[in-house]
């Protein structure tokens, strides 16, 4: 009895280790490697408006080039942004936004 009764603590354990596991991976966003559009996007014509309206609210210090410049020289802004995909934290970024800051990325982060 006891033993049965230690067994099923034990498959207990592993089926809610499993279905965390499960649920984690699933929540995980897009790791599809993202590619510039083409296009030539400036932090000035493009990345800045998208900055204001989607980051600032929480990192006050990407208002300007030079704010933001602090994590794109670092290789953060992409990491988090273009790779992992997991800022904004409140929200997402479409495909076309991501594609689009890839350019910039890609192009060494021009500002005008």
């Amino acid at each position: 009895m006891f033993t049965q009764i230690l067994t099923m603590k034990k498959a207990t354990y592993f089926l809610a280790a499993l279905l965390t596991t499960i649920t984690v991976i699933s929540c995980k966003k897009n790791d599809t490697k993202i590619t510039c559009d083409g296009s030539n996007p400036t932090y000035t014509s493009y990345v800045k408006n998208l900055v204001d309206n989607n980051c600032v609210s929480c990192h006050s210090n990407f208002a300007t080039y030079s704010g933001l410049s602090t994590v794109t020289t670092n290789g953060k802004f992409e990491q988090k942004v273009l790779i992992e995909q997991s800022m904004p934290k409140n929200g997402s970024l479409s495909t076309e936004e991501l594609k689009k800051l890839q350019c910039w990325v890609d192009n060494g982060f021009p500002e005008n």
